[in-house]
């Protein structure tokens, strides 16, 4: 299949949609999707980075050594965070490797 950015329908809040064109198959038939995307903490101005993802310095911490990330999706950050319809009906499964740099 193809892939494409659907720049007619951008929204200043809900984003870009990606369209892909699956390739023919049977009806009830699987087909394996795999999107490979990156996302980042803010800048140090705080601008950009991900709605759906908190940054917390480690000064904001309890153990005052780590920083610390954590996910909150409500409203329509999900989409932020990864490509999906971010609806209540809509459901999937994702599968996420996660890297950072080491902290000593």
């Amino acid at each position: 299949g193809q892939w494409s950015r659907d720049e007619g329908r951008r929204h200043s809040v809900l984003g870009l949609a990606v369209r892909v064109q699956l390739p023919p198959g049977s009806p009830g038939g699987n087909c394996v999707v795999r999107i490979t995307y990156e996302t980042a903490a803010p800048g140090d101005s705080g601008e950009g980075g991900c709605s759906a993802l908190q940054w917390l310095t480690p000064a904001q911490t309890a153990g005052k050594r780590f920083p610390y990330v954590f996910s909150q999706c409500q409203a329509i950050h999900a989409r932020a965070l990864l490509p999906c319809q971010d609806t209540c009906e809509c459901k999937t499964t994702y599968r996420a490797s996660v890297r950072c740099p080491i902290h000593a």
